[in-house]
């Protein structure tokens, strides 16, 4: 009886409290990111930090968790290759991203089986449901309005699958996201002037769509992954369940089978973030050569740098490398990493996830040249 006691206050904790803690959690946050950014345009603001970044407080608080879990740790750093690796800010940014990564992912599995379960699949249907150009376009501009790092948008991007997106406009976001956001559309606007930025934008507009359009040849297909995930066998009885529970269940199989891959991702991000100025030498060294966004589309892709980051990277070599080159360097450091690389290969496999680097790496590289070339 104790036994059966204890399983049922269980149950009751997961199925009727945690549903409830979790959508109050995303409605602090959705308000809270919400209210700071119209104060900030209240109080005028530059347009840079008014767009609301709704992964924000998970952030500061990954960040906060990681600085006070090692802060008396001795100064220890690693020669290698590549660069040193600083121990302690590498365990630092790992626990950050251990404590970012998985709530982003289980919070945006809920949150779209909500809206899924809640509104309707005819809303959907209607939105990034579809899988022609009116779902493509709606999963670009998602992208743009939700500026995250690609190690944290294959989060998104399962969420989203989970709740019903449709492949082009899931494979739209997936693009979008990391590479054409708010803080890279500011930034080349800023520094190349308004023929640049449009350049830009345009570019990365069709990138993402012509990445929708390739799906099936990329491969870019991950709703078997997660249908086995959150099918259930018991669908008669999972249906007669309220909203909430069913999308927590949801939520809690899809977070379940990821878990592995999600910190290993961050535990590969945390050594990689040590490289980053890797990349600013070689940049450096290539100068205004022809291969230089070669360079920059190697050493970029595989870290993990989001366009708030690499910014102030790009500005001091303004004047020393071609505006081409730089483009490169802010595309790959953003639309790819190696620890999104682990993510896709277990959602989509191995051999999908090496064709999207490749078409990545390949437009990107395409992307720099045009551009030094026309700029020049």
């Amino acid at each position: 009886m104790a036994h059966h006691g204890s399983v049922g206050r269980r149950r009751f904790i997961s199925e009727q409290i945690l549903p409830l803690v979790w959508l109050a959690l995303i409605l602090v946050i959705v308000g809270q990111v919400s209210l700071q950014s119209v104060s900030r345009w209240l109080a005028g603001e530059e347009t840079k930090h008014i767009v609301p970044v709704f992964e924000a407080p998970i952030v500061a608080a990954g960040k906060a968790l990681g600085s006070a879990l090692t802060a008396g740790l001795p100064e220890w750093k690693l020669p290698t290759p590549f660069g040193e690796i600083d121990v302690r800010y590498t365990l630092s940014y790992i626990i950050y991203e251990w404590f970012k990564l998985p709530i982003i992912l289980f919070l945006t599995t809920y949150g779209m089986a909500l809206v899924r379960l809640r509104i309707s699949t005819r809303w959907l249907e209607r939105t990034l449901g579809r899988n022609d150009l009116l779902g493509a376009v709606g999963g670009s501009v998602l992208g743009m309005l939700t500026p995250v790092c690609s190690c944290t948008v294959t989060n998104i991007y399962a969420g989203l699958v989970a709740g019903g997106a449709s492949q082009r406009a899931s494979s739209a976001f997936l693009f979008a996201s990391p590479a054409l956001n708010e803080f890279a559309i500011l930034f080349m606007f800023v520094i190349v002037g308004p023929a640049g930025g449009a350049i830009y934008l345009a570019a990365g507009f069709a990138a993402s769509l012509l990445t929708a359009y390739l799906a099936p040849v990329l491969g870019l297909d991950p709703a078997k992954f997660v249908g086995r995930v959150i099918g259930s066998p018991h669908r008669c009885e999972t249906e007669q369940l309220g909203i909430m529970v069913r999308a927590h269940r949801e939520a809690v199989a899809l977070s379940k089978r990821l878990i592995g891959v999600v910190l290993l991702s961050g535990a590969l991000a945390g050594i990689l973030v040590n490289f980053n100025l890797t990349l600013v030498e070689s940049l450096k060294q290539a100068g205004g050569a022809w291969w230089g966004p070669i360079v920059a589309t190697g050493l970029g892709l595989p870290l993990d740098i989001n366009a708030a980051s690499t910014a102030p990277i790009l500005v001091a070599l303004h004047q020393v490398v071609p505006i081409g080159t730089l483009i490169s360097a802010m595309m790959a450091t953003t639309v790819a990493s190696i620890p999104e690389w682990a993510m896709l290969n277990r959602l989509i496999g191995r051999k999908s996830t090496l064709k999207l680097v490749g078409w990545y790496a390949g437009y990107v590289i395409l992307l720099g040249m045009l551009l030094n070339w026309l700029l020049a």
